[in-house]
């Protein structure tokens, strides 16, 4: 089998990516349906309103609903990161992978990796305040919002795309050069 082009190694990964892809919306829709049903029961909740025949699972969307915006959030960071692979396999299909663009998705990727990880960061503070709000244990004290869980894997590959994406960017511009060229 061939690296790159029609029915190669490249090509079967792109399928792969698709499949992520459809799977990636299925999980956005249930928990965007899901993060709707939280706010109905916070809504329910806050009206003091209370169905005998929800109340388990009104109780189970308050405990659990409070995770669904960061769920949300990281299927987000996903889905960004798999269309624009998805993207750029497209390119290494046609056998053509220096193209401007890529670069371009590369820094996308990147740019998305790093707002997950601060967004992840910043969400760890709310939930902890939430759940200190609404008279709930916190997992790990009063050190939750205070000491930041950084880590650096994601930090070096946001370094290591951003770099990748000028490599791609000076590749795709010195082979322009080149087909100018006589």
């Amino acid at each position: 089998m061939k690296a790159l082009g029609h029915a190669s190694v490249v090509s079967a990964i792109k399928v792969a990516l698709d499949v992520i892809w459809v799977l990636l919306w299925i999980a956005l829709a249930i928990a965007a349906l899901v993060l709707l049903a939280v706010a109905g029961a916070f809504l329910m909740d806050f009206m003091g309103y209370e169905p005998n025949a929800f109340s388990a699972l009104l109780q189970t969307l308050r405990e659990k609903g409070i995770w669904f915006p960061l769920l949300i959030a990281e299927i987000a960071a996903v889905m960004i990161v798999v269309h624009r692979l998805r993207r750029i396999f497209l390119t290494l299909i046609n056998g053509d992978p220096f193209v401007p663009e890529n670069a371009g998705h590369l820094r996308i990727i990147a740019l998305a990796i790093a707002a997950y990880q601060i967004l992840a960061q910043v969400t760890q503070g709310v939930v902890a305040m939430l759940l200190t709000l609404m008279d709930r244990s916190v997992a790990g004290g009063s050190n939750i919002g205070i000491t930041p869980d950084i880590a650096l894997g994601p930090w070096i590959a946001v370094g290591a795309l951003l770099l990748f994406a000028e490599i791609f960017r000076e590749g795709a511009k010195m082979r322009q050069e080149q087909k100018l060229t006589i």
